[in-house]
């Protein structure tokens, strides 16, 4: 083996060393300062690159963006499907689907607001990003509808479902620094994020449930 060859490796693992790095401390800038607020230089810095760093790795601004975001999307995502996939009634796994969003969220849980900040902004989300949304929101209001054909689930709008499926523990992470300011729940504590999680499964159990039809 030549002296070529044997450094081609190194080179390699290098360059994705240097795109993690770039992820993770772009992550962080989108995170606080979102897009706009977010500066290439202060993003290399961060990660110890070149300016021309994202440009190599990425192409652009926007394109690092939604890396950032794919990143944190794709392993919910096969969460999402591994509970949908799996074994009990639709009302069950859909329960475990509340649970997935809760496990992603306590190792990530700057991707609501990653993904929010630029939904308030106006701005349409990446195409990557919406395809992994889209096949998100199809899982789940699949789920939907197969309860309603079994009868483990109550009848509705399925979409609408699916977004109240999920809903809850967006919202729970997203505020949880302003919830350990004024209502004493602290998520990163163990023993009060289990408590938060049982009631959103029992939340959720609840608003699933199928109602008998009324007499007319």
């Amino acid at each position: 083996m030549n002296d070529a060859s044997r450094a081609a490796p190194s080179r390699a693992d290098a360059g994705t060393a240097t795109r993690a790095e770039l992820l993770a401390a772009a992550r962080k800038a989108f995170a606080v300062k979102g897009f706009d607020g977010a500066s290439i230089r202060g993003i290399t810095r961060e990660a110890g690159a070149n300016l021309g760093a994202v440009t190599y790795h990425f192409g652009s601004k926007d394109a690092l963006y939604a890396a950032v975001l794919e990143d944190g999307l794709r392993p919910l995502a096969a969460r999402v499907q591994e509970a949908v996939a799996s074994a009990g009634s639709a009302r069950e796994r859909m329960l475990r689907v509340v649970r997935a969003y809760f496990a992603h969220f306590e190792v990530h849980p700057d991707l609501p607001r990653l993904l929010l900040q630029e939904v308030a902004a106006g701005k349409p989300p990446p195409p990557v990003v919406l395809e992994i949304l889209i096949g998100m929101k199809e899982a789940i209001a699949g789920l939907h509808v197969e309860g309603t054909e079994d009868g483990s689930v109550r009848a509705g709008h399925s979409v609408l479902t699916a977004l109240s499926v999920i809903s809850q523990p967006i919202y729970l992470t997203l505020v949880a620094p302003m919830l350990r300011t004024f209502a004493e729940v602290d998520l990163a504590d163990p023993a009060m994020r289990d408590i938060a999680i049982e009631h959103v499964v029992a939340f959720v159990r609840a608003g699933l449930e199928p109602h008998p039809e009324i007499p007319s």
